[in-house]
């Protein structure tokens, strides 16, 4: 029998035993195709990022050193001059990374498949929806967090040898304590899991993910800016009236001033600044010292994995509840 000959500018035929190598198989490499779009432009992003962070911080590192051999003032107009602008530009963008896993990575994860009707295909097949939906978690988690992770790493190496000069030196300020160390990691969970659920329950994309922006907006303006103050005890420090109020320690943020009273009673620390003669006020209500509230700067990473282990709960419960709601109701 005569055996066909192939044209030399034929593909090759399809050989049925052999396919090309991958990494990913089954439920992790559906997960991925679905949503590699997404996938891909964070990673990039979040390396682009990455790659700019750290090449600041060499530029930052140039002229930090000679002009802190200048004293105070050179330091000061030098940091207004290279440093500030490009900072604080770069602390929005970092504020937003949460935001992002949350709208653009969370929101569309279940509920596109439902809107599509991908998921009544997935869950006919032998694979149970608890499982489906753990993949597509997972995969979706282990982003968020490689994308976050590297940023706040990157970040945080910018910021930590000029920590006296941006935003003042106070580090309990937004645009440092949530975009450094690991606190956008545990937000970057917290609002991946708030839109999941979102998509899981409200099903429009969406609206998924305008209730996550929301939810976004909420947090950093209601609970945030309030939770912070409460993750250590602040210290103190005390000085005689006479010597005025004590020197806050280098690196230290002011929590709280006082007034204190012969029997130890709190007094405002405006208690007699407007009267003719403060001396003489003071002398009446019995004010002997005055009381300085303080964090220190060795606090600030007791602060923020406290921080980071609440919000990380909080983003835990929400993906076990997603799981559980997923695997006994239809979808």
């Amino acid at each position: 029998m005569s055996k066909a000959v192939q044209h030399p500018g034929a593909p090759a035929a399809a050989q049925p035993g052999k396919q090309p190598p991958r990494i990913l198989r089954g439920l992790p490499w559906l997960a991925w195709r679905q949503h590699r779009t997404a996938f891909v432009a964070c990673l990039l992003l979040a390396a682009a990022g990455c790659v700019h962070m750290l090449w600041q911080r060499h530029v930052t590192l140039s002229w930090l050193d000679p002009a802190r051999t200048h004293g105070p003032l050179k330091l000061v107009e030098a940091s207004g001059q290279a440093y500030a602008e490009s900072f604080r530009n770069a602390a929005t963008l970092m504020s937003l990374v949460p935001v992002v896993a949350g709208v653009f990575l969370g929101a569309p994860l279940i509920s596109g498949d439902r809107e599509r009707g991908t998921v009544k295909l997935v869950t006919t097949q032998s694979v149970t929806r608890g499982r489906w939906l753990a993949v597509k978690l997972g995969t979706a988690a282990l982003i968020a967090v490689a994308c976050s992770a590297a940023l706040s790493a990157a970040f945080t190496a910018w910021w930590e040898p000029a920590h006296d000069l941006f935003e003042g030196g106070v580090w309990t300020s937004d645009n440092v304590f949530l975009n450094t160390g690991p606190v956008p990691v545990a937000l970057a969970l917290l609002y991946l899991a708030v839109g999941v659920a979102c998509g899981l329950f409200v099903r429009r994309t969406l609206t998924a993910m305008g209730i996550t922006l929301g939810f976004a907006f909420a947090w950093d303006l209601v609970v945030s800016h309030y939770l912070v103050r409460f993750l250590a005890t602040p210290r103190v420090l005390v000085n005689p009236v006479e010597e005025g109020q004590p020197k806050l320690p280098e690196g230290a943020v002011r929590h709280d001033n006082w007034t204190v009273d012969a029997h130890g009673g709190l007094h405002g620390f405006g208690t007699c600044f407007n009267e003719r003669t403060p001396a003489e006020c003071r002398t009446n209500k019995g004010i002997v010292a005055e009381r300085l509230e303080y964090f220190g700067y060795d606090q600030m990473p007791g602060m923020q994995w406290t921080y980071a282990a609440l919000v990380l709960a909080a983003a835990l419960a929400l993906l076990a509840l997603v799981l559980w709601w997923g695997r006994r109701r239809a979808l």
